[in-house]
C-alpha cells in the first residue's frame, strides 16, 4: 500500500528542520561564548600574573635584605670577637660595645628594618648576648636559655641555610599574640667548622601581610598566602588561618594544574566544586615552601553567562513557536496512532499480553505496533519462566532453612553421650553436648541464607566435634586457608556440612579404616572463591558423580532430612548463576574432592 508522503516524509522533514535550527543556534551561541570566555579568562590570568609578580618582587626583595643581614651576623669579625672573648677579659667591654654598635647600625640601615622584630647574637655556652629589638620590647630576659629551649631550635640550627618550613610561629618572648617567622643559624669559629654561637632573627609576619593587605583592599579580593603547611587568607585588614580543605574546590576530585608558560613559576589551577568553577593563580616566592595565590574574579564571567543564557532562551522560544506550528500541522497525522500505541502499552503494563492487530498499520508506526505485540508475547513467556525459576529457588531455600534435624542423628548423638557417660568419665561429654547445643542454636537463629565463611566453619567444627567422638577419633578434619581475609567471604549457610558428612559416611566409613578430610580455601585464577573438600575414602566413578550432582542418587544427609549434594549444587547455581556450583573429581579407592565454586564477595 502506498502511503501519502505526509505520513512519514513530512514528519521527518519538519523534525529535521527544527533540529537543525536548534543545533545551529545553540552551536553558534556556544562557540561564541566559549571563545569570549576563554579570552576573558586569559586576560584575567595575565592581569593576576602581573600583580603577583609585583607582590613577589616586593616581598622577595625585603626577605633577601633580611636574610643578607642574618648571614652577615654569622661572619662579621666584630661579632665573632664578642662571641669568642671571655667576659673576664679586659677588652670585653670595648669589644661588646663595638659589636653592639655594628649590629644596631646594620639593623637601622637595612631596607626591611621595619620587619625586624628581634635580633639576638650569643655564645652557646654563655648567658650574655647582643640584642636589637624595637622600642617597648623587653630586653631583661635570659634570651640564650629561652632561645635554646625553643622546640624548633635544634632543627633550624641543623639546616645549611634559612628556611620557613616550620611555618608562622607566635613570639615566645611576649605575653600578647604576635605572629613571626624565626630564622636561627649557627655561627662558626674563625679557624674551623666549630659552632661557637648562634644568630637568632624574628621576622615580622607583617612582611607578608602589609603588601598583600594593600592589594586586597585595592582589588576587593582575598589573597591566599601559603607558608609551609599553613594557609592564610588576607582580606583587607583581616588575616584568617585556613586549612587546605577550607579553600573552595579543595574537596573536588575534578581539577587541573598547568603552568602559564613552560619556564614560569606561576601556576594556574581550575577546580570545580558544588557546580561552580574556581580558578587560582599561584606564584612561588624565592623562600622555599612559600607562595601567593589570587582567585580570579567571577563577576565578569557571571555576566557573560547570563548573556549566553538569554540568547539560549531566545533560541528556545523561537523553536517552541515553530514547534507549535508543526504540532498543529501534525496533530491529525501522528497524534491518533501514537495514542493507540500508548493505550496498547498501558494494556501490556496491566498484564494484558494478548496481541492487538489494530495497531499494526502499514507504516513506521505500524512497525512499532508489531514490535509492541511481539514484546508483550516475549514478556509473557519470560514471566512464566521467571515464576518457574523462583519457585524452584524458593523450594531449595526452604529445604535448608526449614529442614528439621534427622531424629536418627539426635538418637545416635544422645546414645554416644550416654555411652561416654557410662564407659568413661571424660570431659568429652561436655564438649559433645556443647557442640550439639551450638548446632541447634545455629539452625534456629533466623532465616539468613548468607553467612561468612568463618561462621560456616564454626558450625562445621561443632558438627565434626560430635562425629569425632562418635568414631572414636578415627576421622580427622584439617583446614588449609591460603589467606585470613578469605574467612570474611560470603557463603550460603549449610554448604560445607553436607559435603563433610558425605565424605564421612560415603567416603571414609565404607573403607573400614581411619580417614582424613581436608578443607582447602583459596582464590582461583579468576579471583573466584574455591573450597575443596577432599577425603581419602573409597572414591566414586564418573556415573556416581553425575548422579550425586544431579540429585538423582537419592542420598540425603543424616543431619538434614532434605539436603543432599545435589541440593547444595542447585542452591549455589540459583543464587549466583549457572557458572558457579559444585564439581567432583575422584579416583576410586584413593580419594574424592568436592570443589565449591563461588563468587568472591567480602561481607
Amino acid at each position: 500500500m502506498k502511503h501519502p508522503f505526509y505520513k512519514t516524509i513530512k514528519g521527518r522533514f519538519l523534525l529535521i528542520s527544527a533540529a537543525i535550527m536548534l543545533v545551529v543556534g545553540i552551536g553558534t551561541s556556544t562557540l561564541a561564548y566559549i571563545m569570549f570566555s576563554q579570552n576573558l579568562k586569559d586576560s584575567q590570568i595575565h592581569a593576576a600574573e602581573t600583580s603577583l609578580q609585583i607582590l613577589k618582587n616586593l616581598i622577595d626583595s625585603d626577605v633577601q635584605d633580611l636574610i643578607t643581614l642574618s648571614r652577615q651576623t654569622r661572619t662579621n669579625s666584630k661579632l665573632l670577637d664578642f662571641i669568642s672573648t671571655d667576659r673576664d677579659s679586659t677588652s670585653y667591654n670595648t669589644i661588646t660595645r663595638n659589636a653592639s654598635e655594628w649590629l644596631n647600625e646594620q639593623c637601622l640601615s637595612n631596607n626591611a628594618r621595619q620587619y625586624i622584630d628581634r635580633v639576638v647574637i650569643a655564645n652557646m655556652d654563655r648567658t650574655d648576648f647582643l640584642q636589637v629589638v624595637p622600642t617597648g620590647y623587653s630586653v631583661g630576659k635570659p634570651m640564650v636559655q629561652l632561645i635554646q629551649e625553643l622546640p624548633y631550635y635544634e632543627e633550624l640550627m641543623g639546616l645549611p641555610d634559612y628556611s620557613f618550613h616550620i611555618g608562622v610561629q607566635e613570639d615566645p618572648f611576649l605575653t600578647k599574640s604576635v605572629r613571626m617567622l624565626p630564622v636561627i643559624q649557627p655561627i662558626y669559629s674563625s679557624f674551623g667548622n666549630t659552632v661557637v654561637g648562634f644568630s637568632y632573627m624574628q621576622i615580622s609576619f607583617e612582611l607578608f601581610r602589609t603588601p598583600l593587605a594593600q592589594y586586597s583592599r585595592q582589588t576587593q579580593m582575598p589573597v591566599y598566602l601559603r607558608i609551609s603547611d599553613s594557609i592564610w587568607e588576607i582580606s583587607g585588614n583581616a588575616v584568617i588561618p585556613l586549612s587546605r580543605r577550607d579553600l573552595p574546590g579543595e574537596k573536588s576530585e575534578e581539577n587541573s594544574d598547568y603552568s602559564a608558560s613552560p619556564d614560569s613559576d606561576i601556576q594556574v589551577r581550575s577546580v570545580r566544586s558544588d557546580g561552580k568553577e574556581y580558578t587560582y593563580v599561584t606564584i612561588a616566592l624565592d623562600s622555599r615552601d612559600c607562595s601567593i595565590s589570587i582567585p580570579l574574579p567571577g563577576n565578569a564571567r557571571y555576566q557573560q553567562s547570563m548573556g549566553y543564557l538569554a540568547i539560549l532562551f531566545l533560541i528556545l522560544l523561537c523553536v517552541l513557536v515553530i514547534g507549535g506550528i508543526l504540532l498543529l500541522s501534525l496533530n491529525r497525522v501522528v497524534t491518533r496512532p501514537v495514542a493507540l500505541l500508548q493505550e496498547r502499552i498501558d494494556a501490556v503494563a496491566r498484564e494484558n499480553f494478548a496481541p492487538d492487530p489494530s495497531v499494526e498499520w502499514d507504516n513506521e508506526l505500524g512497525d512499532i505496533g508489531r514490535n509492541v505485540n511481539r514484546m508483550a508475547s516475549d514478556i509473557q513467556t519470560l514471566m512464566e519462566q521467571k515464576i518457574q525459576f523462583e519457585t524452584q529457588k524458593k523450594d531449595y531455600e526452604y529445604q535448608v532453612l526449614q529442614s528439621q534435624i534427622n531424629p536418627h542423628f539426635l538418637y545416635n548423638t544422645l546414645n554416644s553421650i550416654k555411652w561416654m557417660a557410662t564407659i568413661q568419665q571424660a570431659p568429652g561429654i561436655a564438649e559433645m553436648t556443647t557442640a550439639l547445643a551450638h548446632l541447634l542454636k545455629s539452625i534456629a537463629k533466623g532465616t539468613t541464607t548468607m553467612v561468612t565463611l568463618e561462621d560456616e566453619i564454626l558450625l562445621l567444627n561443632e558438627y565434626f566435634t560430635i562425629q569425632k567422638y562418635r568414631y572414636g577419633g578415627a576421622v580427622t578434619l584439617e583446614y588449609q586457608i591460603d589467606e585470613e581475609v578469605l574467612l570474611k567471604a560470603r557463603i550460603l549457610r549449610f554448604t560445607l556440612q553436607p559435603l563433610v558428612e558425605n565424605a564421612i559416611f560415603h567416603g571414609i566409613e565404607p573403607k573400614g579404616q581411619s580417614g582424613r578430610i581436608q578443607v582447602h580455601v583459596y582464590l582461583d585464577g579468576t579471583d573466584d572463591l574455591r573450597i575443596d573438600v577432599t577425603d581419602d575414602g573409597v572414591g566414586m566413578d564418573e556415573e556416581a558423580i553425575v548422579r550425586v550432582l544431579s540429585g538423582e542418587s537419592g542420598e540425603k544427609t543424616h543431619f538434614f532430612r532434605q539436603i543432599g549434594i545435589g541440593t547444595v549444587n542447585q542452591r549455589i547455581r540459583y543464587s549466583f548463576g549457572m557458572e558457579y556450583g559444585l564439581s567432583i573429581t575422584s579416583v576410586p579407592g584413593q580419594y574424592t574432592t568436592m570443589s565449591v565454586h563461588l563468587p568472591y564477595e567480602i561481607a
